[in-house]
């Protein structure tokens, strides 16, 4: 009888993995030092208190001028455009440097790492 409660009490479910279905975080990038690849526009938060600006941009875009694709930064008033193995860095208000590398641009994406 016992045994019969049991099986009642305990249906079977499906499992399904957790981060094959979660957004992607970015809180890592925070402090201005993560790396990550993407496949569409994203943005994330910073510090502002350390780099003068709270939310930074990051995007992929064809630009005609130089016949290629490029990674778009962009925060507070200023945007970067910067090619494959280019690097740079923005700053606000005499803060802290939010720096920056483009790492590879593929057909379907782009690999960035700040810090």
């Amino acid at each position: 009888m016992a045994l019969a409660c049991a099986m009642i009490v305990t249906p079977a479910v499906a499992a399904t993995p957790a981060a094959a279905s979660a957004a992607p975080s970015y809180r890592a990038c925070y402090d201005g030092t993560c790396k990550f690849t993407f496949r569409r526009p994203v943005s994330f938060r910073v510090s502002a208190r350390l780099f003068g600006f709270s939310r930074v941009y990051v995007s992929k875009q064809y630009v005609a001028t130089f016949d290629q694709d490029m990674v778009v930064v962009r925060a507070g008033n200023s945007t970067a455009y910067l090619s494959e193995g280019g690097s740079g860095w923005i700053r606000a208000n005499r803060k802290k440097r939010l720096s920056f590398r483009v790492l590879a641009i593929t057909s379907k994406g782009a690999t960035i790492r700040f810090g």
